[in-house]
This record gives C-alpha cells, structure tokens and sequence, in this order.
C-alpha cells in the first residue's frame, strides 16, 4: 500500500513537473516567436507612393485575390525587362481582375525613377518605393527582379523569377518555364503551387555600407577606374550595349559587385581567349591580383579618394568611328527592324544589295547599328544575288524566328539554306563567303596590308543579326561602310575564308556530354590571319591547335568558357605562316545535360547538326591568304557543312526525332 502511494505521488509530482514545464515552454515560445508569425502577413508592410505618402500592402490589394509585387532595381536591365513579362504573365493567367500586380523600387531609387521607367516601358501597373529596403529584407530578396506572390492572408505562394530566360547573368536564351505564370494558373485553379520557390537571376539588392575606410589602400580614382576603363567602359556606358553602366563612380559603388561575380565567372569580359600568337583585339584577362584588388575597394566600403590632376577622358562607345576615313560607300538597310518588348533573342538575314556588273575589291566593311542597344552581334558574308532574292522570297523563312510584335526586312535562320547557296563541290570557288563581322567596340574588319575581299559581280551582302530586347519596342536601322582597296595590292597571293567542319558531328545524344576532335588538313602553303571559334548552346569550350608536319604543336585560340552570345574574330598581329602538310585540330567539350544552363531543352533531347541555334555545330571560320592559282577547295567545308546538316535533318524527321522524346538514348541514334 505504501509503495502503491508513493509511485501514485511520485506520478503526480511527475505530471506537475510536466505541466510546469509545458507551460514554461509554451511562454517562452510566445514571447521569442509570435511578434515574427505576426509579421508573416507580409500584406502588412508599409511602402512609399510617389510624392512620398506612406501606406500598406493590403491598403494596394483591397479587392484583389492574390497580389504580384515585383521587387525592382530602376537600372537593373533585368528588372526593366519584367516590368513587361510580368504584367503580360499576369494577362494571360487572370483577366477577371483576381491578381493586383504592383512594382516595388529598392535602395537608391526615388520618385524620378519612377516617372523614367512609366514613361519609357508605358508601365501598366502603379509603381512604389521600398526606401529602406525593408519588404525586401523581410521577404529575404537579395536579387532584383524578384516576382512574390501573397494571398489575401498575406502568405507567400511563390517566391522567384518570372522565367527562367536568364539562368546566370549574362546568359540568355529561350524561356522555357514561366514560373510566375505557372503559379498563377496552378492559385487560380484552386491548386497548390507546384514550384513555390525558384533562384532569381539578376542584380543584387543594394545594401547599406559602412562608410569608407579612409586608410583604404585601394581608392576609386586612383585604381578602379583606370582598369574599368580600360576592361569594361567601352560596352558599360549609357550610350554603348551593355545592360548597365560603370563609368562614374557612383555607378561602379553600385555594380561592382555584379561585375566582380562575372569576371570571376569568366562571363566578362567577354570573348576571353588565350593563344600562343599576339593577337590584336584579344581583351586581357582580368589578374587575381587585380579582382583581388576590386574586392578589397568593395570590402573597404568603396573609398572614393582626390580627383586626379588630369581626369580620364570617357573611352568612346565606337572607338573605331572616323579611324578609317570617309568611306566609299555606304549601304542602308533596306527597312527598320522594330522589336517587340517581349520574346527571345532573334536572328535575323538581312540583305543589303550591291548592284555589282563588276567585281569589287574592298580593304575594310564595318557595321554601324543605328541602335547599339539590340544589335548584340553581326556576320556579314557575300553571296549569289539571285540566290539571295530567292532565299528572301521564301515565305517559309520571312517569319520565322519572330514574336508578336516584331516586323522587318530579311528573314529568320530557319530550315537548312543549302538549296539556295547552290554549291557546286567539284569547284574551289563559291559565291558565298564570310568577309567580317560585328560586335560592341569592334565593328570593322580590315583585309591584312597588301590584301583585299573580292567580291564577285552580281553579288550582295548577306548579314546575320543578332537582335536582343530591352522591355520595350525598339528599332534599328544599320548600315554598312565600304572602303575600297587603293594602292598596291599583292599581285601572286589572294585573301580568302572558310570554314572547318567537323564531318563525324551529326547528333548529340541527351543527357550526355563529350569531347570532340577532328584535324582539318592544309593542303598548301597560306598564311592564317583571323580565325573564330563557332558551336551552338551545348559547346561549352573550344580550342584550336596548329600541328605542323614537324610535330611542333601551337594553340591557334582556346576559349575556355564559349559563349554562343559572343562570338568574336579573333585576328592575329602578324598573319601565321603555315606549311602544307600542317593539320589543324579543332577541340570542343559539349554539354548535353539538364546541368547546362544554356541547353534549349529541358530535359534534355537529341540536338542535331543544323543551322538553328537550337541545332548545334562545330563550324570554326577561318579567313586566310593563299596563291592565286591555288587549287586548294577551301569551300569543301562549306559544302560538306550542309550536307551533314541534310543528313542530320533527314534522321531528325525521317526518324521521328522532329521532338525527341527524353528516353532517347545513344544506342537508338545509332541505329
């Protein structure tokens, strides 16, 4: 009996005790938790209106749903370019009023921002301040655009990018998933989201910094923008390409992180290569020592430092302008392009007509956009003029590659153009060639001293545009400058090009990734004068090797990190002599792989060899000098190009692989 009362007093005192100490927990959990579940009602936060009234989320949501609100940088090209994709996300998903949308300004934006950004992208949506960065702290964005989806509770649905267009800056290529849109569909139909948080690529949310050490070591003016202005300034200023601009100091207090993420990444600047040959327009690499030093001015809180006694002049956004004199002639675009604000980059032909009798011998062609900001890249090539106006006449290629919205001349890099290049393989001559090309800082291209293009008659200029959007509807209108060759011309050797395809390349299987290398044989003595590397999105990296009949092996070009959005001319200071009997081996690793962020497939599918930038290749140019007599078929390539292309896409359709399926494996493809 006693011992049957004590365990009884023993249980009792037990549960007292744990009770006690319930109650204990459950205090402590009130006081350390609920103030932050309170606060996960994120419709309660306070924004600022334009004019700097002050009022809440579930003020700007009354009557709505669900809201969208965009956290926002006003010079962020990203944010910019979902000003736009957002809203038209939001039209497509609900047009019954049920989702609010509105866009949230971060750091150092003010009400000036404001007016710019509804006045150039005629934004639909009203527009706030988030001052302090405090919505955007508390809902842990740290990258603008940021897209949040709340409920009428306050909760969050989705948290992330609009799409997935952009998976590492400085990477584009096609939208595959529209993230938002997707959530909203799944929210409207009363489903849970199935995606409820996704990596959003952009620009950093600036934060608060300490103020700058003045012991700094590393001073603005003194350090930083010398090498901005040598590296990057030509592209990163407002009226040149790039997204944004890092010419003033306060620009640089704000970029600098984004730029130091991307020169580590490789991704800037861009058309990094490395050779064994001096090369005119290589752009060094940026030192550890010097990305070093650029962490360290940021880590310092960014020190501004004494003005210099004689300032920098701002590098020119086309510092070739007026280099070459007046040209001979100038050739206009036959129409504006106009670009809609919304869609994936376009490729586009565009003929620019010659009305050649006679041949035409030029030292220099060079591009100049009359819209730097959309004209990304460009190669112009020669070609046939009754094949090129039989090509625009297509009415299977005149729309291809275009979004609602888009209009213009030319027409779109569409199914395989060997039926109008007609090529002859039993001839070394052809009337397609590649003379030059463009990109941001270096639009003209120049034959080496004593050589020059000859164009043959009847003959027009054929040149590929790379066009990409800003989140509005842009126009360019380009032309083309012509110098004529003058004075003495080398009378026994002929500037000529071509390219090296690889002829083993028709498919890469899903899912996979691998080496290629080929030797592409020289059969004559020439002279190498500017070479380019060339794949599509799964070619990751390409290198390109001189080995001469003595075994003596040289690096031509390696570009280490390839990317399908530069692709650069790579000239050499002084031509590269090579005997015949050298072979030069053309190295690619391609990557088939849902861990390729520029793949076009996700999930992977078989990519074929082909002209679209959905296809792949590998298709190096070269251009180089030769005898005038020579027999050499330099246009083998080309042709062989296109027949690999037509071999490829008969196993694309004649195989059923026109929308592979995921389970392709490389055992069926051999097949």
């Amino acid at each position: 009996m006693l011992v049957r009362r004590m365990r009884r007093l023993n249980m009792n005192q037990t549960l007292k005790i744990g009770l006690i100490g319930a109650a204990l927990l459950i205090l402590c959990f009130s006081l350390f938790t609920l103030p932050s579940l309170a606060q996960t009602n994120h419709l309660q936060m306070m924004v600022t209106e334009e004019g700097g009234k002050v009022t809440s989320l579930k003020d700007l949501s009354v009557g709505k749903e669900f809201m969208v609100v965009l956290i926002l940088g006003a010079d962020c090209p990203l944010s910019k370019k979902a000003l736009t994709e957002a809203a038209e996300d939001i039209l497509k998903a609900s047009s019954d009023g049920r989702v609010g949308i509105l866009g949230l300004l971060v750091a150092r934006d003010d009400d000036e921002d404001i007016k710019r950004l509804k006045k150039e992208f005629n934004v639909t949506f009203p527009l706030y301040l988030d001052r302090e960065n405090l919505v955007a702290a508390k809902m842990g964005v740290k990258v603008v655009p940021t897209a949040i989806l709340l409920n009428k509770d306050g909760e969050i649905l989705y948290q992330g990018r609009i799409n997935d267009r952009v998976e590492q800056l400085g990477k584009r290529s096609s939208a595959r998933r529209h993230d938002l849109f997707e959530a909203l569909k799944d929210v409207l139909e009363g489903n849970p989201v199935r995606v409820a948080k996704t990596e959003a690529v952009g620009c950093p949310v600036e934060i608060r910094r300490p103020k700058p050490d003045a012991n700094s070591k590393v001073e603005y003016y003194r350090d930083i923008q010398p090498f901005l202005y040598k590296h990057c300034v030509v592209c990163h200023q407002d009226k040149s390409v790039a997204p944004f601009s890092l010419a003033t100091y306060e620009d640089a207090t704000l970029w600098m992180e984004t730029a130091i993420g991307l020169i580590e990444k490789k991704t800037m600047p861009p058309g990094q290569a490395e050779s064994d040959f001096a090369m005119e327009n290589l752009i060094p690499n940026p030192t550890s020592m010097q990305i070093d030093m650029l962490r360290k001015w940021v880590a310092d809180g960014m020190l501004r430092g004494p003005l210099p006694a004689k300032p920098l002049d701002l590098p020119s956004p086309d510092p070739e302008a007026g280099e070459l004199g007046k040209p001979d002639m100038v050739l206009k675009q036959s129409g504006p392009m106009t670009l809609a604000p919304i869609g994936d980059d376009v490729y586009r032909f565009l003929v620019f007509k010659l009305n050649l009798k006679e041949e035409l011998k030029i030292r220099s062609i060079r591009l100049v956009p009359s819209n730097i900001k959309v004209v990304h890249h460009a190669l112009m090539f020669f070609g046939d003029s009754a094949n090129l106006a039989e090509t625009s006449a297509d009415k299977n290629l005149i729309n291809f590659g275009l979004f609602p919205g888009d209009k213009g001349p030319g027409y779109g890099q569409g199914p395989m153009l060997a039926k109008y290049l007609k090529l002859d393989n039993k001839s070394t001559r052809y009337s397609f060639e590649m003379i030059g090309g463009y990109a941001p800082g270096s639009g003209s291209y120049r034959a080496p001293k004593g050589f020059c293009w000859t164009i043959p008659p009847n003959s027009d200029l054929l040149v590929q545009m790379h066009y990409h959007r800003t989140g509005k509807v842009e126009t360019d209108l380009s032309t083309i400058e012509l110098h004529f060759a003058k004075g003495d011309i080398n009378p026994t050797m002929e500037y000529r090009a071509s390219n090296i395809n690889d002829e083993a390349f028709l498919v890469m299987p899903p899912n996979e990734r691998k080496h290629t290398s080929f030797d592409w044989p020289v059969e004559e003595d020439c002279q190498i004068v500017s070479i380019s590397p060339h794949g599509h999105y799964t070619t990751l990296s390409q290198t390109l090797t001189l080995k001469r009949p003595d075994g003596t092996r040289q690096t031509l070009v390696h570009v280490p990190v390839y990317d399908f959005n530069w692709q650069k001319l790579y000239t050499f200071r002084e031509p590269v002599p090579v005997p015949k009997g050298s072979k030069i081996n053309v190295s690619s690793f391609m990557d088939n792989t849902s861990g390729n962020p520029h793949n076009p497939n996700k999930p992977p599918k078989a990519i074929f060899m082909g002209e679209k930038t959905t296809d792949e290749m590998v298709f190096p140019f070269i251009a180089l000098t030769v005898h005038k007599n020579s027999q050499w078929n330099l246009k083998r390539a080309l042709h062989s190009g296109y027949k690999n292309g037509s071999i490829a896409d008969y196993l694309r359709h004649g195989f059923g692989f026109e929308s592979p399926s995921d389970q392709t494996t490389p055992e069926k493809m051999k097949k």
